[in-house]
C-alpha cells in the first residue's frame, strides 16, 4: 500500500480502470451509510478528470439494483462554478451543464430516477450570486454538520494543484465557505487543455469563478480523489510526493484528511512513483534532469512564451521548495 500521510494512494493501469476502482470505493460508503440507516450525500467534481468514474458509476447503477437505489435516494452537491446564468448563450461552459449532461441525466435513465441534486444557480449579477452562495454554503453545512448524513466527495486535482478552483493565491487556510476567486494562468491554461471547444482564446475564459474553499471541502466524511491524466504529472508530485502540506499546492491538504484515497493511472503519478522509488534507497533524491525537463513540458503554449515561462518558473520553485528537485 502506498500512502502520503493518511491517503491511501492507488496507481491503475488506464483510466477507465481507474474510475472503476474510484466508483466502486464511492459507492460502497454511500451504501454503507444507507445500511447504516444514515443518509447519504454525493459531493462532485464536474472536470474531464471525472469522466470514467461518471460512466463507472452509471454503469454500476444500470447493472446493479443496490447501487440504482442509491442512485435515487442520495443527494448530489457541486464544488465550484463559473457566474453565469442559466439562460445565458454561455450556459453550456458551466459545470452545472456538465454534470447534467455528462453525470445526471445518464445516471437518471440508468437508475431509474435521481435524488435530489442541488446546485449552484449562480447568475453572474453581485448581489444575487452573494445570496446564492450564501444559501449554497449554509445548505452543504447543513448536510455536512448532520451526524445522520454521510458526505461522499469525489475530486481531482488541477494542474498547477489547485482543489476546486481553490488555487494558491487563496489563503489555504481561508475559512470554510463558497468565495469568488481569480482565475489564474495555470488554471486557466487548464481550461484551454480541458475546453478547446468553448476556450479558443485565453480571453474567453470567465475572469474568476465560484467556488468551496479547501476548509469548507475538508469537511466531507469520506473523500475520493480521482486524477487519470498525464497532464497532472506535475501536480501529482507535489501533492503526494511526501507528507508536506504546501500552500501553493491547496490539494495536498487532502493529507489532512483521515477517510480519504487517491486513484490515478499510471501516466499520472510517474513523476511520484519515480521519486518515490528513488528515496527507497536515498531520502534525500531528487529528480533527474530529463523527468524535470518533462513535466516543463506540460505548461508549452506557443501562443505565449511568456506565460509558459512563468507557469515553468512556478512549477520549478514548488518543486524546490519540497525538495523534489
Amino acid at each position: 500500500m502506498i500512502s502520503a500521510g493518511p491517503v491511501s494512494i492507488h496507481i491503475l493501469a488506464d483510466e477507465e480502470s481507474m474510475g472503476r476502482a474510484a466508483a466502486d470505493a464511492a459507492i460502497s460508503a454511500g451504501q454503507a451509510a444507507l445500511d447504516r440507516g444514515q443518509a447519504a450525500s454525493f459531493w462532485l467534481m464536474a472536470a474531464p478528470s471525472a469522466f470514467a468514474f461518471y460512466r463507472a458509476f452509471i454503469d454500476r447503477a444500470a447493472s446493479d439494483d443496490r447501487v440504482a437505489a442509491l442512485a435515487r435516494e442520495a443527494n448530489y452537491f457541486q464544488f465550484d462554478d463559473y457566474p453565469i446564468s442559466r439562460t445565458s448563450d454561455r450556459f453550456p461552459v458551466t459545470f452545472r451543464h456538465l454534470l447534467e449532461d455528462r453525470f445526471f441525466e445518464p445516471l437518471r435513465t440508468a437508475a431509474g430516477g435521481v435524488g435530489p441534486v442541488h446546485l449552484l444557480e449562480l447568475t453572474g449579477t453581485e448581489q444575487s450570486d452573494d445570496r446564492v452562495m450564501g444559501e449554497y454554503r449554509d445548505r452543504l453545512l447543513s448536510a455536512l454538520d448532520d451526524p445522520g448524513t454521510v458526505v461522499v466527495q469525489v475530486k481531482g486535482i488541477g494542474m498547477d494543484g489547485h482543489w476546486a478552483f481553490h488555487g494558491a493565491e487563496t489563503p489555504i487556510d481561508a475559512p470554510a465557505d463558497i468565495i469568488r476567486v481569480p482565475m489564474g494562468e495555470a488554471n486557466r491554461h487548464q481550461q484551454m487543455i480541458d475546453w478547446p471547444e468553448y476556450f479558443r482564446r485565453v480571453e474567453e475564459i470567465p475572469e474568476y469563478a465560484v467556488t468551496c474553499t479547501v476548509e469548507l471541502l475538508l469537511k466531507a466524511d469520506v473523500i475520493v480523489d480521482v486524477v487519470p491524466q498525464a497532464e497532472k504529472e506535475y501536480a501529482v508530485l507535489a501533492c503526494y510526493g511526501d507528507s508536506t502540506i504546501s500552500p501553493a499546492v491547496p490539494s495536498s491538504a487532502l493529507k489532512r484528511h483521515r477517510t480519504s484515497a487517491s486513484y490515478l493511472t499510471e501516466a499520472a503519478a510517474r513523476a511520484f512513483v519515480e521519486l518515490r522509488a528513488m528515496r527507497e534507497s536515498d531520502c534525500a533524491a531528487r529528480l533527474p534532469a530529463d523527468t524535470v525537463s518533462r513535466l516543463r513540458r506540460l505548461w508549452q503554449d506557443n501562443r505565449d512564451p511568456e506565460r509558459t515561462a512563468r507557469n515553468v518558473g512556478t512549477m520549478k520553485a514548488v518543486l524546490g521548495d519540497l525538495g523534489f528537485v
